[in-house]
């Protein structure tokens, strides 16, 4: 996270994130489908055998190149430092291996809401600068919206790397060189998880970080900011859903910070499409050509 070092400052950037880290957390829903198809033949005892076996052999090869494509992209995230940007053409590498894994979905449409259900973490977020949603932006739009502008990873078992931008970056950068932000390596500890309940049809994602103490900079203390959503089934696409941010929650332990923010009719609207999701990891679009990877919390470190 960023250390600032006036208390002033540190109220403004928390205001900040609280329009920004929602736009980089909010990622979910459903999926593309792999369908099978019935054979059928004049003589069951012969065909229908052959029929099986070769069924076997096409799920087995489909199944092996999943397993391929899959490993391609952990692979990539796997290199990326924690809670740092990624550079451009590693962000053109990540989303052609994002690109590949969509197109061998395992799990059909019908399937896909209900696969959606629980908590999941975001592994990396960007803004696919080739899809459609993302051109029909205007600058100023994408410039307000400077964390889904900038790909970054929030790969936990990655190492180094430079910490979130919270700010456009060449706004952050100058305020670095100014003195007025300074990076502390010890707060980068930035946590994005995810919560949803398909009965309620409510999503929470949650962000956790880290924010100096006052006046003792050094004496750092966890935040959290919780925003939740709203989320209604599409009428026709099973494998979108349509949102409504409702509340965001600002809680900074150890302090008499606790801000509910209700958003009411105001708050933000949208949909999110689930490209690709399994037992364990999902790919989500935004409507604002957002791509999120997120994955089920586990204990060991493998994929």
């Amino acid at each position: 996270m960023v250390h600032f070092r006036a208390p002033a400052t540190t109220r403004a950037v928390l205001a900040a994130l609280l329009l920004m880290i929602p736009c980089s957390t909010l990622a979910f829903l459903v999926s593309e489908s792999t369908g099978s198809r019935r054979l059928t033949a004049k003589k069951p005892l012969v065909v229908s055998f052959a029929s099986k076996e070769s069924s076997a052999s096409i799920s087995a090869s489909a199944e092996e190149e999943r397993a391929s494509r899959r490993k391609e992209l952990f692979n990539l995230l796997g290199s990326t430092p924690s809670n740092a940007p990624t550079s451009p053409d590693f962000t053109n590498y990540i989303l052609g291996a994002i690109q590949r894994l969509e197109q061998v979905c395992p799990t059909p449409d019908q399937d896909v809401l209900g696969k959606l259900g629980g908590t999941w973490e975001l592994l990396w977020t960007a803004q696919d600068r080739s899809s459609e949603e993302y051109n029909t932006l205007g600058p100023l739009f994408t410039w307000i919206n400077p964390i889904e502008d900038q790909s970054y990873s929030n790969n936990p078992d990655g190492s180094s790397g430079r910490l979130n931008p919270v700010l456009p970056r060449a706004v952050q950068d100058q305020l670095e060189r100014m003195g007025l932000i300074r990076i502390d390596q010890e707060l980068a500890n930035v946590k994005s998880t995810q919560s949803i309940d398909l009965q309620k049809r409510r999503v929470r994602n949650i962000v956790t970080f880290a924010v100096p103490g006052f006046p003792d900079a050094s004496n750092t203390r966890r935040a959290s900011l919780t925003v939740d959503i709203d989320i209604t089934p599409h009428a026709s696409n099973a494998r979108r859903v349509n949102v409504k941010f409702q509340a965001c929650r600002l809680i900074i332990s150890k302090s008499p910070i606790d801000i509910n923010f209700p958003l009411g009719l105001l708050g933000p609207t949208g949909w999110l499409v689930t490209d690709y999701i399994d037992d364990d990891i999902r790919i989500t679009r935004g409507h604002k050509g957002s791509v999120f990877v997120l994955r089920r919390p586990r204990k060991s470190a493998e994929v």
